[in-house]
């Protein structure tokens, strides 16, 4: 399954829809994504992933929407 196929499959799962850029987003930074890009299978420029590996990340997933992840955090 491609990004741009995992949001609609997210849907049909019953999970929260995530856009195909933050998955891609995820897959690149989290280190909790359970396939490394360079390991991820490529068909032609596109990067595939089995969805029965993925979806047990989304469905334990903890969404930290509108918390910045770009800076640490400060020294007591």
């Amino acid at each position: 399954m491609s990004f741009a196929d995992m949001p609609a499959r997210l849907e049909e799962s019953g999970l929260k829809r995530i856009s195909a850029q933050r998955i891609r987003q995820l897959a690149e930074s989290d280190p909790d994504w359970p396939v490394p890009m360079d390991k991820a299978v490529k068909v032609g420029r596109v990067r595939v992933f089995d969805w029965n590996v993925l979806e047990p990340y989304f469905a334990n997933r903890k969404s930290r929407q509108g918390q910045r992840t770009d800076i640490g955090k400060e020294d007591s």
